[in-house]
């Protein structure tokens, strides 16, 4: 009984030891880990505090000329990419973001993270997709150049929901 006991607490202890390790491993590889996107109002040149994207329904109704939760008129967003990793110091690869609403690609611009700094371990950043509002818009987030093992979340894609009519 005792022999079992010992042998089922050592399993227990190598289990969490495993686990733990696992998770650290995790936590110094880069991912994307967010993607954000808020409403450009082109009459004032406000950025929406709203995210459109924070797993709540928004009433994107007619937002080019400033229906739903718009209330004034957008034609574009600020979309922000949370990227996690050991540290952006010196980070080599990229981040491609690409918008599209089905018909056709908005936006597909890529930056350099040689070209941002943060010695701590996110990074967050901008792009400014123009001619939204009114179609369905997939987002679509892509770590580029980084060696695979490297690397925990590659792509995050996200859709915001815009529709038009009368």
């Amino acid at each position: 009984m005792v022999k079992t006991i010992v042998k089922v607490t050592g399993l227990i202890i190598l289990f969490i030891a495993l686990t733990a390790a696992r998770t650290t491993a995790d936590a110094e590889k880069f991912a994307v880990a967010a993607i954000h996107a808020h409403l450009y109002h082109e009459s004032t040149g406000e950025i929406n505090s709203t995210d459109l994207l924070d797993g709540k329904n928004h009433a994107l109704w007619n937002t080019i000329i400033g229906e739903g939760e718009a209330r004034k008129p957008s034609n574009a967003i600020w979309v922000l990419v949370d990227l996690v990793g050991p540290s952006f110091s010196n980070a080599h690869g990229a981040l491609m973001l690409e918008a599209a609403d089905g018909e056709r690609t908005l936006l597909k611009q890529t930056l350099s993270l040689c070209d941002w700094f943060n010695e701590g371990n996110n990074l967050v950043l901008p792009f400014l997709v123009y001619g939204t509002g009114c179609k369905k818009l997939e987002i679509t987030a892509t770590l580029q150049g980084l060696p695979n093992a490297q690397v925990k979340t590659p792509t995050l894609k996200k859709l915001v929901l815009f529709e038009c009519g009368e």
